[in-house]
């Protein structure tokens, strides 16, 4: 089934603050609980690896530990370092630490509106499309260059399984609408759905946060029979 998307950049949250101390390597992004796998491989002969987590600039509970983190359940900026360490009697050299930046994104909300026109004529009427507004929250306005929003619609028509709504309408580019155009006429349920989406380099974890709207619906009504007009002559 061909999917149409509709992306546009957005901010992270004002309290995202980055702070270290240490080498940065990467920024990643991901959602809240999402599983995550971190390695450092196999430490160097003499040594051991030991995790710290901080987030939003503050030491994070239960680290430093020897096990790294494996999801995280809010909100934030999360630093994480991977330091290695050593006995002094040994004489190995430390490795230097190694920081990465997890920024845990807000859950999402979409909510779309009433339809602008919640039913027209297939034929013959001054209008033939239904506009559906898309609001979404969970993001400030301040332009991201790593990330944005990608809506998808479906779309019922008459209790059938849903299809994709790019068959039967567009999505705004801007802001997420989704305007029904099709003239077949029938009953069209319609929901939305937003997750994240990566633009720049830094990596997206998992499946972007996807979240889906109630529904809408609008009506297409059939044309009428063309009328029979007769005509006699009055006695």
């Amino acid at each position: 089934m061909k999917t149409n998307v509709t992306t546009f950049k957005f901010s992270l949250i004002a309290l995202f603050v980055l702070i270290s101390s240490s080498a940065w390597s990467a920024t990643f992004y991901s959602c809240i609980n999402t599983p995550l796998t971190l390695s450092g491989g196999t430490p160097p002969a003499g040594a051991t690896f030991s995790w710290d987590v901080k987030k939003d600039g503050v030491q994070f509970a239960g680290y430093p530990n020897a096990t790294a983190p494996t999801a995280f359940a809010e909100a934030g900026s999360y630093e994480v370092i991977l330091n290695t360490t050593t006995a002094v009697e040994t004489g190995a050299c430390p490795a230097d630490p190694v920081s990465n930046t997890i920024i845990v994104l807000p859950p999402l909300t979409l909510a779309i509106g009433t339809p602008s026109v919640p039913a027209y004529c297939e034929a013959n009427g001054s209008v033939t499309s239904s506009v559906i507004a898309a609001t979404t929250t969970g993001v400030l306005p301040a332009a991201s260059p790593d990330l944005g929003l990608t809506y998808t619609y479906s779309v019922s028509k008459d209790g059938a399984a849903g299809v994709d709504g790019a068959t039967l309408g567009t999505i705004d580019a801007a802001t997420g609408a989704y305007t029904l155009n099709t003239v077949a006429p029938g009953v069209y349920v319609i929901t939305g759905t937003v997750k994240y989406s990566q633009l720049g380099t830094n990596t997206l974890l998992g499946t972007g946060c996807p979240v889906s709207s109630t529904t809408q619906t609008v009506t297409v009504t059939p044309k009428p029979t063309t009328p029979t007009v007769t005509i006699a002559a009055a006695p």
